[in-house]
């Protein structure tokens, strides 16, 4: 199995955390990672056999995953190739007027996402070979979507910014009094810039700082690292993992998860 990564621009680094690319070779009925819901989304343009999600079936040639409850199980697989965009928390607004809580549990292409151009691009994205050349072309489509489409609030930027990564400290009540917004009023504006509500948004933040460094340590003892994150002892996190993964934690923390899945380092 082959991954590389490559960063953004400068203009695009407050919105995308990376390009990546996975490509299995000649590597036949691979195991594939479960994916989490998740604040943020990825964008996967497959230049192979698309992913087959179980609830779902077979996806588009290109998708987005984004849910915001339930994870999606890919099904094992062969002669899967793609590269990805990992866009940040609540920045995929800035690249579309679509509302995200109208994208989630979807998988959308980029066809419906972007008409004619998103149909255009991939076309010419698959037909380029190297990753390296397609970076330059995705860029030039992704600065011409953020010149039309973003939205100039860095105050809320940096609110989605620090729930995310300082979920286990900060209380949604402050920050509403922060922007001197009801809660009602805080909690209604916070879902059309993220599509998921502040409460929710929390709940998945502290989700995936307990579980990547689980997976990137191949961990099977989590109780420690979920007390870190701010769950009050191990039935509250295990019924919470049963909620998103819709399994415990020790089925989940085994051996095939532990190499197969898109968790990685920062770049």
């Amino acid at each position: 199995m082959n991954i590389q990564f490559i960063k953004p621009s400068l203009i695009l680094h407050p919105y995308i955390e990376r390009y990546w690319a996975w490509d299995m070779g000649d590597e036949k009925d691979i195991y594939m990672p479960v994916v989490p819901p998740g604040a943020g989304l990825d964008l996967f343009l497959h230049y192979r056999t698309p992913f087959v999600i179980d609830q779902k079936g077979q996806l588009s040639g290109s998708h987005l995953i984004f849910s915001r409850e339930k994870s999606s199980k890919i099904l094992p697989a062969g002669n899967c190739g793609f590269m990805a965009i990992r866009f940040r928390a609540g920045m995929f607004r800035n690249f579309t007027d679509i509302p995200l809580h109208e994208l989630a549990d979807l998988y959308p292409d980029v066809e419906s996402i972007w008409g004619s151009n998103g149909k255009y691009l991939l076309q010419r994205i698959n037909s380029i070979r190297d990753l390296s050349d397609k970076i330059p072309l995705l860029e030039q489509f992704l600065v011409t979507l953020l010149d039309k489409f973003r939205k100039d609030t860095p105050l809320w930027n940096n609110i989605i910014h620090e729930l995310y990564y300082h979920q286990d400290s900060l209380k949604l009540d402050e920050l509403s009094a922060r922007l001197q917004l009801s809660y009602r009023h805080f909690r209604r504006k916070f879902k059309e810039e993220t599509g998921l509500t502040p409460k929710h948004f929390q709940q998945l933040a502290r989700f995936h700082a307990t579980l990547k460094p689980l997976l990137l340590r191949k961990e099977r003892k989590y109780l420690s690292v979920a007390l870190d994150n701010g769950y009050f002892d191990q039935m509250h996190f295990i019924k919470e993992f049963k909620y998103f993964m819709e399994m415990t934690p020790s089925d989940f923390l085994q051996e095939n998860n532990f190499m197969s899945h898109f968790y990685y380092s920062r770049l």
